[in-house]
């Protein structure tokens, strides 16, 4: 369960997160709407630790993460996505999505030098996880391609394979759908729910194609202004008249 405590977050006088406090149970997924300066980006970075809390705790399964490291976050099964794609360019999509099944491997990178008995085995693993993820939201057969190559939309299915790889406990999706056509769209959102319904893992979702969110998530939070306005199902939130106020009917 990730458990998110009197969140409040301040850069240089601007209140970006006020007392923001949830709950997201394991196996949820769970979207996060609110219009642009809501909060959104700076709340998954509180928990991705890209962003320090002023004050406030985020903790998973029991474990603190505002305190921790990037690395040790994503030791602990966080894994997140960005609004752009932030690929590895110069380097194939299997290249790209091996390098998020990293935590994965028994072997670090200088006893991946020295050729460490047991990492062709460890290399192995790791490529069946990459080659599961690419398959899970359809960019198997771009496996040997440059990632200079692709569109932006698959260049963002790329990214998503890559978080997917490591097969996160939590996963973190900042803008999954954007720059994919409506095709593009819809099939990923079966991907990603039969992702969701083979792995049980829990994600917190952020998406401004609000069709492609309510069809994904269990459950809504939203965001205005730093603050929670309110949390609920995707069809009350959907018909909420201050959410519509807010942020639906801007």
């Amino acid at each position: 369960m990730l458990e998110i405590d009197g969140l409040d977050v301040r850069f240089r006088g601007v209140h970006a997160l006020r007392s923001v406090t949830a709950r997201i149970d394991e196996g949820a997924v769970v979207g996060l709407i609110g219009p642009n300066g809501a909060g959104k980006s700076t709340m998954v970075g509180c928990i991705a630790g890209t962003v320090r809390p002023t004050s406030g705790s985020v903790r998973w399964r029991g474990t603190r993460l505002d305190r921790l490291s990037t690395e040790r976050i994503a030791g602990h099964g966080i894994a997140r996505t960005y609004q752009h794609a932030r690929l590895f360019h110069g380097h194939t999509v299997l290249d790209n999505v091996m390098t998020g099944a990293h935590r994965l491997g028994t072997h670090g990178m200088l006893r991946a030098m020295v050729r460490a008995p047991g990492l062709r085995r460890d290399e192995i693993r790791l490529r069946d996880h990459a080659e599961e993820a690419m398959a899970a939201v359809g960019v198997g057969h771009l496996a040997a391609a440059p990632v200079d190559d692709l569109t932006a939309g698959q260049q963002r299915l790329v990214a998503v394979a890559r978080a997917l790889s490591s097969r996160p406990g939590f996963l973190l999706l900042d803008e999954p759908a954007a720059g994919l056509t409506d095709a593009e769209r819809d099939v990923l959102l079966g991907d990603l729910r039969r992702y969701f319904a083979r792995h049980r893992g829990s994600a917190l979702v952020i998406e401004h194609h609000l069709g492609f969110l309510m069809e994904l998530v269990s459950d809504v939070i939203v965001l205005v202004r730093g603050s929670v306005l309110t949390r609920g199902a995707p069809d009350a939130v959907r018909a909420d008249p201050a959410v519509i106020e807010a942020y639906i009917g801007v």
